[in-house]
């Protein structure tokens, strides 16, 4: 989400080979590097991480990444990171400033779209804990209507895998509010079905926002879904995913390593028109060039 003139230079090949693996790109009439997604959706190409940013450096950030120098329009979290509301809350403080500054001055300009891709934890895998986690993060990312946010809704992991050694299935169930718990079962208790129903739940909300979508008055509200899909499928379970489904999904997060490490995923998103978004940039390609593949 940065404009062409933007770019630095070490990161201009990666994104024209993003570009290349996804088919095609496009510059909007801003010069907003941006792709089409399979829904007709136009997102920011380039963006910003703040999943794993000290939540009080998250409204400087953002504000210092909103300025029309750097005009980042993309950011990305999860709602596991429990910083959606910081996000929100920046977004309005940054646009009300502005708004403060350019009153009587011919400011007037509405400031454009913001995109954020969030995502569901696997805490929250099937029909109703979906949908709460959903609902939680459009509540905490509305920006008080200063301007649209479209969300990019993803299922963050297929499942807990209690061999990844970070993931705790067990005590993070345990340590859910009771709410969630008794709105479904544990889903590390199904770790092949939980997560099609969640699917489910996505794509019943992706179709509910369609209306919002598809407004052209120009009418700032709620944030929309504007996309739905998936980060860390492998690629069996991708497979499953486009079986079953209704909705295609329009995105797919992943490590960027992926790109060079796994051929077959990367030809089945290619195959199957499903925009590949990637994650770890910076620091999993330009900080470890050692571990690249020969």
């Amino acid at each position: 989400s940065i404009t062409m003139a933007m770019v630095p230079p070490l990161l201009l090949p990666f994104l024209l080979l993003l570009a290349k693996i996804n088919s095609a790109y496009c510059d909007d009439e801003d010069d907003l590097l941006t792709f089409k997604l399979n829904n007709g959706v136009h997102i920011p190409l380039v963006g910003m991480g703040i999943g794993n940013l000290q939540h009080e450096l998250i409204p400087q950030v953002v504000s210092a990444n909103l300025m029309p120098s750097r005009d980042i329009r993309l950011i990305d979290t999860a709602h596991n990171s429990h910083n959606e509301h910081i996000l929100g809350k920046a977004v309005a403080s940054f646009d009300e400033a502005r708004h403060a500054k350019t009153r009587g001055g011919g400011g007037n300009d509405k400031p454009p779209p913001i995109h954020v891709v969030t995502k569901v934890w696997y805490t929250h895998l099937g029909y109703e804990r979906t949908k709460i986690s959903v609902q939680e993060s459009l509540d905490q990312l509305v920006s008080k209507n200063t301007r649209q946010v479209y969300v990019h809704m993803l299922l963050h992991w297929p499942r807990c895998n209690d061999e990844i050694e970070w993931m705790d299935c067990e005590e993070e169930e345990n340590n859910l509010p009771q709410f969630v718990k008794e709105a479904g079962p544990p889903p590390h208790l199904d770790k092949q079905n939980a997560w099609k129903d969640s699917w489910r739940a996505l794509e019943e909300l992706y179709t509910e926002h369609s209306t919002e979508r598809h407004r052209s008055d120009g009418v700032i509200g709620k944030p929309i879904m504007a996309s739905i899909g998936v980060s860390n499928f492998e690629l069996d379970d991708m497979k499953a995913l486009i079986e079953f489904a209704h909705i295609r999904p329009h995105m797919y997060q992943g490590n960027s390593w992926l790109i060079f490490h796994d051929p077959y995923l990367m030809d089945f998103l290619r195959d199957h028109d499903i925009f590949f978004q990637a994650y770890a940039v910076m620091f999993g390609i330009f900080q470890r060039r050692q571990d690249s593949p020969g």
